[in-house]
C-alpha cells in the first residue's frame, strides 16, 4: 500500500455544516482518526495551524495491570502519525511504557507528558516524570527530579510558545506542589500556590508562563476541588470560581482551561449561584470566568442536558463543550452557539483549540462506544477586517504610506471602516465600505505625516479603525490599530559649483536626511534633456554625485529625499568653445 492510500485508510473525513442562528457561517467540517477500542479518552491538543495533533493511544485496560499507553503526534496533512515518547535514548516505543495527558506547543514543536520513568530510561525517586519530546531535534528531555515528589496525575500544560512547563507533583504524604519548568534556561520554579490538589486534570498556562489555573481544595482538605489562577510574578493565587456574593464556591469546578494571555478562564460547575444565569436542574454548566471584569458568564445552554466536558480557545473568544451528546461551540462576543455534527459518533473528550479557534480538537467514540476517534473540527476563517500592515515608516512632509484591508469572509450586510488620526497624521480617506461584491477586493488608505516645524526625534503616532455593520459578526470587532513610526522632516539641499559652467562634468553636492535616497533631477530648459538619477547620504547626512552628458543651455537642478524636495538651482552650461570671427 502507497503512502497515500495508507492516508486515505487511517483517515476518516465526516463533514457537517453548522446551525445558522442569524448570519451565515462557513460550514464546519470534521475530521475522524479512528484509533480502535480504548478504555479512556485520548487527550489530544492541537497546534496553531491546525496541522498536528498530539494524543494518547492506551489498549483497553484488562485485569490490575496498566496496559501501555503512548502518546503520537498526528500529521492531517499527510495522514501520517509518529510517536512521541521517545525514550532518552532515542528508543521508538520502549518496551512497559505508560505515559498520559500530552500537551503540545502552539507550532507543534514540544510535547509534554507524564511518563513512567524506567520505560523512558529516567530514574525518580517517585517513579514517574514529565518528559518533554523536541519533534525538530527529535530528542527527548526529562524535567529534573524535585525530590521525593512525583508527578500528581500526570496533568502538565506547555505554554503557547514552548518555553514553560507547568506540572504537579505529589509526595507520599499527599501533599501536591505547583512548579513551572522554563526549558530555555533550564530551571525549575516552586510555586506558593495555594492547596493545589493532584487531581486527574490537566492544568493550563498562560503564554509568557505567568499564570496558571489549576484545581485546589481550597476551603478544606476535604473540600471541593475549586478553581484557581496562580500569578507567578505577585505569587498571588486568585480565586476563580467566586459567586455572585464574593463568597468562594463550596461545589468547585473541573475541566478547566485558560487563555493564552491568561485573562479568561473556563469550567465546569454544578454551583448555581456563579452567574446572573443558572443551568437546568441539578445538571453543571460551562461557566467564563473574565479575570479582568471579575465576572463570571454561564455560556452552555440551559436545556435538561447532562454537560460533559469544556475548553476555551487561546484567544479568549470561543468555548467549546459537550452537552447531551453533542458537541458545541459558543462565540463568546456574539453569543451565538453553533452545533458541531458528527455523524455515528459521540463527543468522550474535553475539547481544546487552537489559538485563534478556527480549529478544535476532542476523543469521539461511536454510538456503540466500541470505537475511539481523535476528531478535529474546523470551524471556518472567522468573519474579520485584515489589514495588508499594521506597521508604517513616514517622514514629516514626505512621501505617503499605504496600507490595504479586505474582509475575511463575504458579510451579509455593507461593512463600514471608520479611520480617524491625530493632528500627526493626515488620511487621503477616512471612511471604506464592503459589500458582498467587493469584500475581498483591496481598498487603500493613503497617509501622510504632518510637517509641523517641530524637533521632535523620532516620534510616533496611530491610525485607529472601527468596523460597524449590520452583520453581527463584523459588528462585534475592536477597532484595529495600524502604528506609524515618523521622523522628522529634513528638506534636502543642493550645491552648484558656479552659475556659469564649461566643463564636461558638473560636480554637485548637498545634505539631507542621514542615510536616506537622494534622487537628483536635472532638465535642460532649451532642449528638454532630462537626467533623474540617484544617491545616498552619508552617516552626517552629505551626499556628492558628478553629472554628465548634459549639453548646453539652462539647467534646473533639484533633489528629492524621503519625498521631500529642495529649492531648484541653475546653472548656464556651454560646452561647445566659441568660433573666432573671420577678418577679410
Amino acid at each position: 500500500m502507497n503512502s497515500a492510500s495508507k492516508a486515505a485508510a487511517w483517515l476518516l473525513f465526516t463533514f457537517g455544516a453548522a446551525a445558522l442562528p442569524a448570519y451565515a457561517l462557513p460550514d464546519i467540517t470534521t475530521q475522524s482518526i479512528p484509533f480502535g477500542i480504548q478504555a479512556q479518552e485520548a487527550y489530544p491538543t492541537i497546534s496553531a495551524d491546525g496541522r498536528y495533533v498530539a494524543y494518547k493511544i492506551q489498549n483497553k485496560i484488562t485485569g490490575t495491570t496498566l496496559p501501555p499507553s503512548e502518546i503520537y503526534v498526528h500529521d492531517l496533512v499527510t495522514g501520517q502519525r509518529a510517536p512521541a515518547n521517545l525514550s532518552l535514548s532515542g528508543a521508538v516505543s520502549p518496551a512497559g511504557a505508560v505515559c498520559n495527558m500530552p500537551s503540545m506547543s502552539a507550532n507543534a514543536r514540544y510535547v509534554v507528558m507524564g511518563c513512567y520513568a524506567t520505560p523512558m530510561g529516567g530514574s525518580t525517586t517517585g517513579g514517574s516524570a514529565y518528559f518533554v519530546y523536541d519533534r525538530e531535534a527529535n530528542a527527548t528531555q526529562m524535567i529534573p527530579d524535585t525530590g521525593v515528589d512525583r508527578p500528581g496525575s500526570y496533568g502538565s500544560a506547555i505554554s503557547a510558545n514552548g518555553r514553560f512547563v507547568a506540572f504537579r507533583t505529589m509526595t507520599a504524604g499527599n501533599i501536591s506542589r505547583l512548579y513551572v519548568r522554563d526549558l530555555v534556561n533550564r530551571t525549575t520554579s516552586g510555586t506558593s500556590a495555594q492547596l493545589v490538589q493532584s487531581s486527574a486534570t490537566r492544568l493550563s498556562i498562560s503564554a509568557d508562563g505567568r499564570y496558571v489555573a489549576y484545581n485546589g481544595n481550597a476551603l478544606s482538605n476535604n473540600g471541593p476541588l475549586n478553581v484557581s489562577v496562580y500569578d507567578r510574578v505577585t505569587g498571588v493565587t486568585e480565586p476563580i470560581d467566586v459567586r455572585l456574593d464574593g463568597s468562594r464556591s463550596t461545589v468547585g469546578g473541573t475541566e478547566i482551561t485558560m487563555s493564552d494571555d491568561g485573562t479568561v478562564v473556563a469550567f465546569v460547575s454544578n454551583d448555581k449561584q456563579l452567574a446572573p444565569t443558572a443551568p437546568y436542574g441539578n445538571l453543571a454548566g460551562v461557566y467564563v470566568r473574565d479575570r479582568k471584569t471579575a465576572k463570571t458568564e454561564l455560556v452552555s445552554s440551559t436545556a435538561n442536558a447532562a454537560i460533559q466536558y469544556a475548553g476555551v480557545s487561546g484567544n479568549g473568544r470561543y468555548v467549546g463543550y459537550a452537552q447531551g451528546g453533542v458537541m458545541y461551540v459558543y462565540d463568546r462576543l456574539t453569543k451565538l452557539t453553533r452545533k458541531i455534527t458528527l455523524t455515528g459518533m459521540l463527543p468522550f473528550g474535553a475539547p481544546r483549540f487552537s489559538t485563534d479557534g478556527r480549529y478544535m480538537t476532542f476523543t469521539a467514540s461511536n454510538t456503540a462506544l466500541t470505537l475511539r476517534y481523535v476528531t478535529v473540527a474546523d470551524l471556518g476563517v472567522a468573519p474579520d477586517v485584515s489589514f495588508s500592515t499594521k506597521q508604517l515608516t513616514l517622514t514629516e512632509g514626505g512621501i505617503a504610506g499605504t496600507y490595504s484591508m479586505v474582509l475575511t469572509q463575504a458579510p451579509e450586510a455593507d461593512v463600514k471602516v471608520v479611520a480617524s488620526t491625530s493632528n500627526q497624521l493626515t488620511l487621503a480617506r477616512s471612511e471604506l465600505t464592503f459589500t458582498a461584491d467587493n469584500w475581498n477586493t483591496p481598498q487603500v488608505i493613503s497617509v501622510q505625516a504632518v510637517a509641523d516645524g517641530a524637533t521632535e526625534g523620532t516620534h510616533d503616532a496611530t491610525v485607529t479603525h472601527t468596523i460597524s455593520s449590520a452583520d453581527i459578526h463584523y459588528n462585534v470587532i475592536a477597532p484595529v490599530s495600524v502604528s506609524a513610526t515618523i521622523s522628522d522632516g529634513v528638506i534636502p539641499t543642493i550645491a552648484i559649483p558656479a552659475a556659469n559652467w564649461t566643463e564636461a562634468a558638473l560636480p554637485l553636492s548637498g545634505t539631507a536626511a542621514p542615510g536616506a535616497t537622494v534622487l537628483l533631477t536635472a532638465v535642460n530648459r532649451s532642449t528638454g534633456w532630462l537626467s533623474s538619477v540617484s544617491t545616498v547620504a552619508d552617516a552626517q547626512g552629505n551626499w556628492s554625485y558628478s553629472l554628465a552628458g548634459y549639453t548646453d543651455g539652462v539647467i534646473d537642478l533639484d533633489v528629492q529625499a524621503d519625498g521631500i524636495k529642495s529649492v531648484v538651482r541653475t546653472v548656464a552650461v556651454s560646452l561647445t568653445p566659441e568660433v573666432p570671427s573671420q577678418t577679410m
